[in-house]
């Protein structure tokens, strides 16, 4: 039987979205009630902010807030902070260095806090004031009044949690993946979580931890999880479930690890619902 689903957002529960990302499509929404009524866990694994994954499972009435951001840097439980694996100081200007010299396709530079602080490289850029108005609307995050550089010089006490690199092309991009995967060996965990986006963590973090968090804590086997992704960040949670699914709209490398290949998050819910009642 399995007894806990867990979704990334971006590209797979948030795929298909209205006016705002946690306005989920009628599939979706009603495949996320569906799970409720049949008392099966559900979690939400993603590379955002933390507060994007407590947010969704408060509007959506889950009693049990479980969730995990910055691709397993951080990991909350029922109120708690049960798992934190910060970026550190020196990575992040190794990092800078590298592709501000060697990575000029890159358009935009991010410091994400563990608490959901936005830093940028430039205060000026027009996507400072996107983000601004995104953390107003939506009630998560803010914007520092401080630049990636400064941040740098003095992190005021903020944690980070992940640095996002966005490049002009996906062949830039790609590029840059394996040059920085060549200088900064396994201390960090690069996971590219869209054609032209990057996301850097610590080392020891990425979405696999929060499934071993799981599994530890709540003593489940891998044949008792389901998994749902649409990209390579995702791939370390594949590893820790029997029953996986990746979106036909997403990566091909990832729906070569995957179980089942589905058009939407709702379907492979669906699937798993289906599963539960034949097993019974």
């Amino acid at each position: 039987m399995i007894k806990w689903i867990v979704s990334d957002l971006d590209g797979t529960l948030f795929e298909g979205h209205g006016e705002t990302v946690f306005d989920l499509s009628p599939a979706n929404e009603a495949a996320l009630q569906a799970v409720q009524n049949a008392g099966i866990e559900f979690s939400a694994a993603s590379g955002r902010m933390i507060g994007y994954g407590i947010h969704l499972l408060e509007k959506y009435g889950f009693p049990h807030i479980r969730t995990a951001g910055f691709n397993g840097a951080v990991c909350y439980d029922q109120g708690q902070f049960v798992v934190t694996h910060a970026l550190a100081i020196r990575h992040i200007r190794q990092i800078v260095e590298i592709t501000r010299k060697a990575c000029p396709q890159c358009t935009m530079i991010q410091v994400q806090g563990l608490n959901s602080e936005r830093i940028l490289a430039n205060l000026q850029d027009p996507i400072a004031e996107h983000y601004r108005k995104e953390c107003a609307k939506l009630g998560i995050g803010q914007v520092m009044d401080f630049t990636l550089d400064q941040y740098l010089d003095d992190s005021q006490g903020i944690l980070a949690g992940k640095l996002s690199l966005t490049f002009d092309s996906q062949e830039a991009c790609l590029a840059a993946r394996r040059q920085l995967s060549e200088q900064l060996d396994h201390s960090c965990f690069i996971a590219q979580s869209g054609e032209r986006l990057l996301e850097i963590g610590s080392g020891s973090a990425h979405k696999g931890v929060f499934i071993d968090y799981l599994k530890q804590t709540y003593s489940l086997r891998a044949n008792e999880i389901a998994v749902i992704g649409d990209s390579l960040n995702d791939a370390e949670m594949f590893a820790g479930a029997d029953h996986t699914f990746a979106m036909q709209s997403g990566s091909p490398e990832l729906q070569r690890k995957a179980g089942h290949i589905v058009e939407s998050a709702a379907d492979a819910i669906n699937w798993c619902l289906d599963y539960n009642v034949h097993q019974a």
